[in-house]
């Protein structure tokens, strides 16, 4: 039986520490969570709350935060915070919009057009992340790239903008189940399932290779670990999108670029983020 309460805990910082706070919540994994102007709110079972709190806490030192806890009526929360999903749109030539926004967005002529039914908040086209490389992926695409492999893919929808930016096909892998299960479902709604092929597996598990284009939107410790796999699979001069990465961890991760045979062409921001465009030298 669905329990009747849930746990609600809202953080609490200092302004000039809310993207970092934001940023630091999709780096232990929390991904869903609903921003208002003065708080972080999460909605979580009772039992959970412990082990997030001290998670939150330990990890995000330096930084006043406060905590609080209350227990509220149970609600399908997730299925309110996708009501208030709203289209997004990338350097005025690419929109991304929920099934119920359909109609709405007929009137972004000429736009590229992608729809994701949210059953996550990464990689729904609203964190900072995904734009960044839809940005970079808009800006420097041309018709000579013709296979792409997204790496870690979440909802696929990296995958998918490049196929309709004119990819012809591509690979895309994750290791989490639920994201497999939502790509799927994405692939299925865009419309490039057949051109598309998805594994449930790690980078060192796929054998593909010869790529023109790599995209990987995931946390910075990752990206550094299978640079050298990245720099493998892809064609000479290929082309390598990143982000998931905070500011703070550009040089560093440069340097780790240019270690590995990446020559890098542009870093763009966005809040706390970057996002990375870089060729195989």
């Amino acid at each position: 039986m669905k329990s009747k309460i849930i746990t609600k805990i809202s953080l609490i910082t200092n302004p000039k520490h809310f993207d970092n706070l934001v940023a630091h919540l999709f780096l232990i994994g929390i991904t869903s969570f609903e921003e208002k102007d003065s708080s972080i709110d999460l909605y979580v079972k009772p039992e959970e709350v412990s082990g997030i709190i001290k998670s939150i806490s330990t990890n995000f030192s330096g930084n006043s935060l406060d905590i609080f806890v209350e227990e509220i009526e149970n609600r399908n929360w997730n299925e309110e915070w996708q009501k208030s999903i709203e289209p997004i749109i990338i350097s005025n030539k690419l929109v991304v919009y929920p099934t119920w926004k359909k109609e709405e967005v007929k009137k972004y002529k000429g736009c590229i057009k992608i729809q994701i039914d949210p059953k996550m908040a990464f990689g729904t086209g609203h964190n900072e992340t995904t734009q960044l490389v839809l940005e970079l992926m808009l800006k420097y695409l041309t018709r000579k790239d013709k296979y792409l492999f997204d790496f870690g893919c979440g909802t696929g929808i990296l995958a998918i903008a490049g196929i309709k930016m004119g990819i012809q096909k591509a690979v895309a892998d994750d290791i989490d189940e639920d994201s497999i299960d939502n790509a799927v479902e994405n692939f299925k709604l865009n419309k490039v399932y057949n051109k598309i092929k998805l594994y449930q597996n790690s980078i060192s598990g796929i054998k593909e290779k010869n790529f023109d284009v790599i995209c990987a939107n995931i946390i910075s410790s990752v990206i550094k670990e299978n640079l050298e796999l990245m720099y493998l699979k892809l064609k000479p001069e290929g082309k390598l999108f990143l982000s998931g990465v905070l500011r703070e961890e550009e040089r560093t991760l440069k340097t780790h670029l240019k270690k590995k045979g990446f020559k890098v062409i542009e870093v763009i921001r966005k809040s706390e983020w970057i996002g990375v465009y870089a060729l195989k030298d």
